[in-house]
């Protein structure tokens, strides 16, 4: 598993630069989009820093995080409506509170179809569709979270909780590269890709 991390590691210092370009442009939808990108990048650096101190229930929770933000962004740049952008940048309160829970997770993939990527679109269905009752699970406590704390996390299913987050690294990296502008640096993901295909999942190889 010290492999997979270093490897992980490299494939994160790769798109990590991609985020020092900045977006092509300040519009709120774009702003947006990019701030979410962020986050998720946020939570994969940081479930791999709990799978190294051992803490993988909490690292396994934060993975449905980091699906739910890459989702977000992704949403937010192809299908929310500007009445939707605005409200992302109203002053926070109760009522923009409210306003932001519409819609859930399955509602934005929902939206998404005709409108993302198509490939984009299959692999957040197919993330949802094998992960989120099991995601879930670890989040609310539940009988996952409950026996793999209690016996122990075989170290298979760690490896592939790292390679899954850095599949929707991967996504979020291609939907940052999008928001600066440049085809060269679009491009280029492929490319980080495939100099790191053995810490991603094959459904991104």
């Amino acid at each position: 598993m010290d492999e997979l991390l270093e490897k992980s590691e490299g494939l994160n210092s790769e798109f990590s630069r991609i985020f020092e370009y900045g977006p092509a442009e300040e519009s709120k939808r774009v702003t947006s989009c990019w701030i979410m990108c962020l986050v998720a990048h946020e939570h994969a650096i940081s479930l791999r820093q709990l799978v190294m101190c051992g803490n993988y229930t909490s690292a396994i929770c934060l993975m449905r995080s980091q699906f739910e933000s890459l989702t977000r962004a992704v949403w937010l740049f192809y299908a929310a409506s500007d009445k939707k952008i605005e409200n992302t940048f109203s002053t926070l309160s109760e009522l923009s509170q409210s306003a932001d829970q519409k819609p859930n997770n399955a509602e934005m993939i929902k939206a998404l179809e005709g409108k993302a990527p198509e490939q984009a679109v299959l692999m957040f269905k197919e993330f949802r569709d094998v992960q989120w009752k099991g995601l879930n699970s670890y989040v609310h406590g539940g009988i996952h979270a409950m026996q793999r704390h209690g016996s122990g996390y075989p170290i298979q299913l760690i490896e592939q909780i790292i390679k899954s987050s850095n599949g929707l690294l991967t996504m979020t990296a291609m939907m940052a590269a999008i928001l600066t502008g440049n085809p060269a640096i679009t491009k280029d993901i492929t490319r980080i890709q495939r100099r790191h295909k053995d810490c991603l999942p094959d459904l991104i190889t």
